[in-house]
């Protein structure tokens, strides 16, 4: 029960592919980020996952400085935001994950990615 519970507080430790975060990414953060699964690659599941700790305050703090990007973000709900860590932490490059043709997405393309780490 207390693994269960700590999932409830921490949904992104269940991680696997969602498409409503997907469409997240696609809306909020592609026009600077570029594709979505390349951008995931970036970075690794654990470090994804603390930009997502505490209602994702260090990736509201990497944006800080980028006022309608960091209204943007403060203003999504925490659905969204799970959503977004979700897509995140399940497309990152220690994942497993590898891109492909779903409907919604294919392969992966390069784009102007910029991760702060």
């Amino acid at each position: 029960m207390k693994i269960a519970n700590f999932i409830l507080h921490y949904p992104f430790l269940h991680a696997d592919y969602d498409e409503a975060g997907m469409h997240v990414y696609k809306k909020n953060c592609k026009s600077c980020h570029g594709s979505g699964d390349y951008a995931a690659k970036q970075l690794e599941e654990s470090q994804w996952e603390d930009y997502f700790l505490f209602n994702a305050s260090k990736l509201k703090k990497v944006h800080e400085q980028q006022v309608s990007v960091y209204t943007k973000l403060k203003s999504l709900s925490s659905k969204k935001i799970t959503s977004l860590s979700r897509f995140l932490i399940g497309n990152a490059s220690d994942s497993g994950s590898v891109g492909g043709c779903d409907g919604n997405r294919c392969g992966f393309t390069s784009g102007n990615v910029k991760i702060n780490q």
